[in-house]
């Protein structure tokens, strides 16, 4: 070979490698995204997810990154969490929860009933629910969402006595306040959502002067178009997601309603509201008989001073400072009387529960 030659196949080589290391450093928009959402951007990390999703179907690295974005409170990227479905949607939920998403905790809760762990689940939505006390003017929408269906799925296990000690006066306390919260819920995300302010164009260029002759430039392009696709595609997938939301709740409520009592088609299951009037002088003889529901309230002095929250019937006389409390250990002597007394006339308690169950 020539010196000519081989210096022309030398600068084609040399060209070769150039324009892959050029490929390598070109803008990329999945590694673009995946760069931003490790400095802890949660719409990139929400992007990257989506990138990653569409390439190779959900898969655990999308899982990653949308709990990324889910741990700096990016609404979208929680909501992708709870969409996975299939053998990563425990991973999902259980990352979406322990990054602090209250709506992540309260589908994880859903989950644990499903399979069978509701001691577990009552327990989740307990720690939940309880968060109530703690809203304020500045907690979020979604907090006060997650909140909400904690408490209103607690309500009915406390109303049945599922994982846990049963209580009509707790569980209808309880219903009310899922009610109350949902609404406020919805109320704070159209005020965060009115909040949000649409990116606005670039202020026009002035085109610099054209030589004669010469050819004419194309427009500049307008930097705040791809903010407001993102501001627009974000805002799509939160209002997707509030409507799933009103959607679930609507279809719990109608599954509840049409829930039909043991045996009786024609009678309708009554709710915690009803049970607690069934038992007030002059209401109506609905609910289970009186031994029956002596059986189901049967428990320890932990049970009977628990709060509402844990479905117990002492927990709001506690006196707060640590002093004594004559109210609360009066409920509570009551309380653990009855049980006694109920175990006598009824049959052992664990043994009756049994048989009710």
């Amino acid at each position: 070979m020539s010196a000519r030659a081989s210096l022309v196949a030398a600068g084609l080589a040399y060209l070769a490698i150039g324009s892959s290391a050029c490929a390598v450093f070109t803008s990329d928009a999945a590694r673009d995204a995946r760069l931003a959402c490790d400095r802890k951007d949660g719409p990139s990390c929400f992007v990257a997810g989506n990138l990653v999703a569409e390439k190779s179907g959900p898969s655990s690295e999308a899982v990653k990154l949308w709990i990324h974005g889910c741990s700096v409170r990016h609404s979208p990227s929680c909501d992708a969490l709870g969409n996975v479905k299939g053998p990563l949607r425990e991973q999902a939920l259980v990352g979406g929860c322990n990054a602090g998403d209250l709506v992540s905790c309260a589908k994880r809760a859903d989950e644990l009933v499903q399979a069978g762990n509701v001691d577990e689940a009552r327990g989740v939505r307990h720690e939940v629910c309880k968060k109530s006390q703690s809203i304020s003017s500045g907690s979020p929408a979604r907090e006060v969402e997650g909140i909400a269906e904690s408490c209103a799925s607690l309500s009915r296990m406390i109303a049945a006595g599922q994982g846990g000690g049963r209580d009509d006066v707790a569980a209808a306390k309880l219903d009310v306040l899922a009610m109350t919260l949902r609404n406020e819920a919805l109320y704070r995300h159209e005020r965060e959502d009115d909040a949000k302010a649409l990116p606005q164009p670039a202020a026009p260029q002035a085109e610099p002067p054209r030589k004669k002759g010469g050819m004419k430039k194309a427009p500049p392009v307008d930097p705040g178009i791809a903010e407001r696709e993102k501001f627009r595609r974000e805002y799509e997938a939160r209002r997707a997601a509030r409507d799933a939301w009103i959607s679930s709740v609507q279809a719990g409520m109608t599954a509840a309603s049409q829930q039909k009592e043991r045996g009786d088609p024609s009678m309708p299951t009554p709710t915690a509201l009803e049970r607690v009037a069934s038992v007030i002088p002059g209401g109506a003889a609905v609910g289970p008989s009186q031994c029956q529901t002596c059986v189901d309230n049967c428990g320890s002095m932990s049970k009977c001073a628990a709060d509402d929250f844990g479905g117990g019937r002492c927990g709001h006389l506690r006196c707060g400072g640590g002093g004594p409390c004559p109210d609360l250990d009066a409920c509570v002597a009551e309380c653990t009387a009855k049980a006694e007394t109920c175990a006598k006339a009824c049959g052992d308690c664990a043994e009756a529960n049994k048989a009710v169950k």
